[in-house]
């Protein structure tokens, strides 16, 4: 290489660190994660006009223990409203920096579920496993376009054989939840590329057509890598200049009730009516065009939950029984991994939700056994859970998986 190419690589590295150094990040500075002990509906009320960031499963504040962002004014008004809370985050910023620090030295040699990867990473790695498992996999570029223009992709994986059963997977709708996209897209992994040498991965294949979109919301998630790692909703510009629409409460299933907001401030924004999002649009649109399905998961995170309907009453469906046997097996499954426990219950249970993926998937949709996962962790990290937890996490989960396959 001569002189003078040498240079003018050294001033585009430059350029390239003065890029990132350059990047605006929504600062934490001051901001912990507390787990408080809300005893009635009158500490719901009174945090609830606080418009905190919940953390606890789903965003949803109600009576029981919750984790809340905040910072010192709250911890002083928890204080003196003689809350009991617990700090489980003690600095939300160095968390968040640290792993900044870490994606910026990623080894892009090393396994890709070593690091989490953007939105564009992601769209390349399915396009790999098509073009290397051209029998097993069928890549759609694009289900629908979000908000903002960017593409939903999707695959479709299946092997040999007839008369196969259909099932659906969503992932990440919650932008900050990383480590739902990575988990389904670990378990795409280990079905691809071991169907050729595992003949219970190849049985599996063989009776079944898996229907996969790995990232629900790019929008959001690309906004959590540029600008707010803790962004949440799609990128929508609401009136009075807020953004997003939470996309778990824009489903048409009893949309607009409890659980959900009508503050397009507030991270459980509804949107202005049932389907106003095109992300819920599209994937909605693909469930009803490629099914029926006989069974669904949407994946989120955290809490290390697996949760049935309904989210929106306390009414039992038809299939309680069944449904309930299939989650407390898949519970045992994922702790028989890594002694991991994760919790089997109703959604209505927690407490209520309304507009949710899980229960359109029941009701509208009519797949049988529909479930959300709250995975990894169970307060720690929270949403910014470390790159080191992405292959124990999918490891845990796919042996559910395997075993809700094979039972449909």
């Amino acid at each position: 290489m001569t002189i003078s190419k040498v240079c003018m690589a050294i001033l585009a590295m430059m350029m390239m660190v003065m890029m990132v150094a350059g990047q605006t990040y929504e600062s934490y500075e001051g901001w912990q994660v507390v787990r408080v002990n809300l005893e009635h509906e009158k500490h719901v009320q009174l945090l609830s006009n606080w418009e905190l960031d919940v953390w606890s499963r789903d965003s949803v504040l109600g009576v029981g223990l919750k984790d809340i962002r905040v910072n010192k004014t709250h911890v002083d008004n928890l204080k003196a409203m003689e809350m009991e809370y617990e700090v489980i985050i003690e600095d939300v910023e160095s968390l968040v920096s640290s792993e900044r620090a870490s994606l910026a030295h990623r080894n892009e040699a090393a396994d890709w579920f070593a690091a989490f990867h953007t939105y564009s990473e992601i769209v390349t790695q399915l396009k790999s496993y098509a073009s290397s498992y051209p029998s097993l996999v069928t890549y759609n570029a694009s289900i629908g376009k979000t908000i903002q223009g960017n593409s939903i992709p999707s695959v479709v994986l299946s092997g040999s054989g007839n008369n196969k059963k259909k099932i659906f997977w969503s992932c990440q709708q919650h932008a900050r939840e990383w480590i739902a996209s990575h988990t389904c897209m670990y378990m795409i992994d280990q079905l691809v590329t071991k169907y050729a040498t595992d003949s219970s991965i190849k049985a599996l294949l063989d009776k079944s057509i898996i229907h996969i979109v790995p990232l629900s919301n790019p929008d959001g998630y690309l906004y959590s890598w540029s600008s707010s790692r803790l962004w949440r909703k799609n990128r929508r510009a609401n009136n009075g200049g807020t953004y997003g629409v939470d996309l778990n409460r824009n489903w048409n299933d009893h949309w607009g009730g409890e659980g959900s907001s009508g503050t397009p401030s507030s991270d459980t924004y509804r949107g202005t009516k049932a389907f106003s999002e095109p992300e819920t649009v599209a994937i909605s649109s693909y469930v009803l065009l490629n099914g029926p399905f006989s069974a669904g998961i949407d994946w989120h995170s955290y809490s290390q939950l697996i949760l049935r309907p309904y989210g929106w009453s306390e009414s039992t469906p038809y299939n309680e029984k069944e449904a309930k046997h299939v989650g407390d097996t898949m519970a045992d499954k994922i702790y028989s991994v890594h002694k991991k426990q994760y919790d089997s219950i109703a959604s209505w249970e927690l407490y209520p939700t309304t507009g949710s993926a899980q229960d359109w998937y029941f009701s509208e949709a009519s797949i049988p056994l529909s479930y959300t996962f709250e995975l990894r962790d169970t307060g720690k990290y929270g949403f910014v859970l470390p790159a080191s937890e992405i292959i124990p996490c999918g490891q845990e989960n796919f042996a559910a998986a395997k075993y809700f396959i094979d039972y449909v």
